[in-house]
């Protein structure tokens, strides 16, 4: 994503509008197919805001974005020192899956860490459907972390970027043997009652005894919002802390680098940052879901945006990435 710099123009009345405005309004208008939601803050204040009715009773399905918050639980059990540490072997988080981890060297020197920055050396890459961990295989059995864990090693463990939903469900089941709480409960205490979400829709597994962490949360745009918000202001809510400011640095300090792409990785977030130095310089940390679902921060202009929408498996879902560098930061300046 490297941002340049594009004039953009509409042929409606609020051509004079400010762009998150005319944008809000298109999409309002259905000229932006498939997009449901879009909501820009930038200092505290919604600059645009338009939501799709319909998501008043059925919030949107978020997909991977959903990984993004996994990573603030994980935060949030280090922080009440329920996790020791990300450098704690996965093999001695998931004490029920030893076995699996057991029967490879390589396998058993996997650590939390290299879960949260897609590194996990499995033979487990959701970009290729011919992978054998790719995650619609994953689905397909009732266990999901026993399929996960039982592939086999491609790589060593921290070596090698590969997308695996599968690692984020492992991470699912530690936050539960380390809490006590499943996913959801955990969530539901800690970060999203404190933020005064209350409609939180989880998905499930194996008959409801684990929670899908790594896709189809739905949560309503708005309390994506507050998300994105809370990580704006490393881990405050107004006065009151809910993640260490030390776990929002840590996530989205870039850990890896992707294959033949431009952006980096941190804990299950995704990192660049604007390049073009006509725009406003900031870091740029996002949370991603199939269908064109991004919760993204920016805070060298102390801006959130969030969108959803349903462009599953479409290359226009990444249009408003192209909104942001052509239309949106253009406006901003800090």
């Amino acid at each position: 994503m490297l941002f340049g710099m594009v004039v953009a123009t509409a042929g409606h009345a609020e051509d004079a509008l400010p762009p998150a405005q005319q944008l809000a309004a298109e999409i309002a208008r259905g000229e932006h197919s498939g997009v449901e939601a879009f909501i820009l803050q930038v200092e505290g204040q919604i600059l645009a805001r338009t939501v799709a009715p319909k998501l008043a009773k059925r919030p949107p399905d978020l997909r991977s974005a959903t990984k993004s918050i996994t990573s603030l639980l994980v935060g949030i059990a280090l922080d009440r020192r329920e996790l020791s540490s990300v450098e704690t072997k996965v093999v001695d988080l998931l004490p029920a899956r030893r076995a699996a981890f057991s029967k490879d060297a390589r396998k058993a020197a996997m650590t939390l860490e290299d879960l949260l920055t897609m590194r996990s050396g499995l033979a487990c890459d959701d970009w290729d459907p011919a992978s054998p961990g790719f995650e619609d295989k994953m689905y397909a059995t009732r266990d999901w972390v026993g399929f996960w864990s039982e592939q086999p090693m491609r790589d060593r463990a921290g070596e090698r970027f590969s997308y695996c939903t599968g690692n984020v469900i492992a991470i699912g089941e530690i936050l539960a043997t380390a809490t006590g709480l499943a996913a959801d409960e955990l969530a539901r205490k800690y970060l999203f009652e404190p933020l005064g979400i209350t409609k939180a829709q989880w998905a499930h597994w194996n008959g409801k005894r684990g929670v899908d962490t790594g896709g189809h949360l739905r949560l309503a745009p708005d309390d994506l919002l507050k998300i994105g918000d809370l990580v704006l202001h490393r881990g405050m809510h107004g006065t009151q802390r809910i993640v260490s400011e030390s776990w929002i640095n840590a996530m989205t300090q870039a850990r890896t680098t992707i294959p033949e792409r431009t952006q980096q990785y941190g804990y299950l977030w995704w990192l660049d940052r604007t390049k073009d130095p006509k725009l406003p310089q900031t870091d740029l940390w996002w949370a991603q879901g199939n269908g064109g679902n991004l919760l993204i921060v920016m805070p060298g202009v102390s801006a959130v945006l969030v969108v959803t929408g349903t462009r599953f498996n479409k290359p226009e879902q990444l249009e408003p990435m192209f909104w942001l560098r052509d239309r949106l930061l253009p406006a901003m300046h800090h």
